[in-house]
């Protein structure tokens, strides 16, 4: 156990160094970035692959040296440092298993949020790439703010609504998933993800290609993955699986909670003791068990919520409300306006934000590597708004929402929301 905290602990500290935005961590999109993900696996079959970079660890490679068969366990908001405290606590589930695993950190992508960064591990895409670069994205074609979530105008209650306005979820990225390349390749793709889910639209767009099978809840998930290995003990494939309860636990009670803390047991629990000790260990030789998270999560302070409506000299200067989220908004300014706002909050919220210019952002590298999509500066706005540790710029696009239940949140560059894990375990 101590060879593997060694490990993963240099990572971070190469990690961290590469930062370069003082006070903030950025994402490592050239080597241990969750947009990397994609590439390793694909490494790992032997298939060539356009996008990101395998990543190159020799204790990952002895571990998916001669794999065929590999499930990416997703679990939306599970930080790199809430995974080692579930490793080391007294009666830990993942205790007795370390000794066969690696521990990797990974950055997040910018923005650290779910549709950004699922889109990055389900393609391999950076999000400059596939332009899906927050949790409610400027749409300039239609002119309007969509939650990327329900695929719906960000005021609008109704899930898929844009559907009706002609927009495909299938289409909408206009890349291959890596569902599509395995399959092209002769391997099979599978994903196991929540009921409620299973028509929605960001599992088109992501999911495209897969046999998705449903569960539940949390003990069904492991069950379906155990009946997906024991089915057909000779199939070479990959399985996707994403577990979101988590993230809404987090939400509400904050990640640093007793709430969260008890979730996270309850789910190695369910893992250890539904998967890993039940699974037929003599058909899983090949099989490796990847678990690893979208992004991270961060604990809000109540009086350091600026809540943007409510500055009217500020807001009055937007063209459009903020998008993005309140961890990493984009504000389109008015003509003539830019200057005033960055004014403005300098003047009010020097110790709360730091603030970008999107142009600038690009060029550094925030957004990630390669070509840079069409639509990605129409959904980036002209400035970037980075909340420091505990701030959040709030605006709500629907009034009847209340923001002040809310603990926790993500999508900025501060190190509990943008480390996440990469745990590798051999199922034989």
């Amino acid at each position: 156990m101590k060879k593997l905290f060694l490990h993963s602990e240099m990572i971070k500290k190469e990690i961290l160094k590469k930062s370069w935005l003082n006070g903030f961590v950025t994402p490592d999109y050239d080597k241990y970035c969750i947009s990397n993900i994609p590439a390793t696996l694909l490494n790992t079959f032997n298939i060539k692959q356009k996008n990101g970079k395998p990543i190159v660890d020799s204790e990952l490679k002895s571990v998916l040296d001669g794999t065929n068969r590999v499930i990416l366990l997703i679990i939306d908001s599970l930080g790199y440092n809430q995974m080692l405290k579930a490793i080391i606590e007294k009666g830990s589930n993942l205790h007795n298993i370390i000794d066969k695993a690696v521990l990797l950190p990974l950055t997040s992508t910018f923005a650290s949020t779910t549709p950004t960064a699922l889109t990055s591990i389900c393609t391999g895409l950076t999000p400059q790439q596939h332009a899906i670069t927050g949790y409610s994205l400027y749409l300039k074609k239609l002119d309007l703010v969509a939650n990327m979530v329900n695929f719906s105008p960000s005021d609008d209650t109704r899930p898929n609504s844009l559907i009706d306005a002609g927009l495909d979820p299938s289409n909408f990225l206009g890349a291959k998933t890596l569902h599509e390349i395995f399959i092209k390749e002769g391997y099979k793709s599978h994903v196991v993800t929540k009921r409620i889910f299973r028509n929605s639209a960001l599992t088109q767009m992501i999911h495209k290609g897969a046999n998705i099978k449903t569960y539940v809840d949390t003990s069904d998930l492991f069950i379906h993955l155990k009946q997906l290995i024991e089915f057909n003990p000779s199939e070479e494939s990959y399985i996707f699986a994403y577990w979101d309860t988590l993230d809404t636990i987090s939400h509400v009670y904050g990640p640093s909670s007793e709430e969260v803390d008890a979730t996270i047991r309850s789910l190695f629990y369910s893992m250890k003791n539904e998967l890993l000790d039940k699974v037929d260990k003599g058909i899983t030789k090949k099989t490796i068990l990847l678990v690893a998270s979208d992004h991270g999560h961060h604990t809000f302070v109540d009086n350091m919520t600026i809540k943007i409506s409510d500055h009217h000299n500020l807001f009055r200067n937007l063209q459009i409300p903020p998008t993005g989220s309140s961890r990493a908004a984009y504000l389109y300014p008015k003509t003539g306006k830019l200057e005033d706002i960055k004014k403005y909050f300098s003047s009010h919220f020097k110790d709360n934000f730091l603030l970008m210019e999107s142009e600038d952002a690009l060029k550094q590298g925030l957004f990630g590597r390669g070509a840079i999509n069409k639509e990605t500066k129409s959904r980036i706005g002209k400035i970037i708004v980075l909340p420091r540790k505990g701030s959040s710029l709030y605006y709500s696009y629907k009034p009847q929402n209340n923001h002040s239940f809310l603990k926790g949140g993500h999508g900025g560059l501060i190190e509990d929301e943008m480390m996440t894990p990469l745990l590798a375990i051999q199922l034989k």
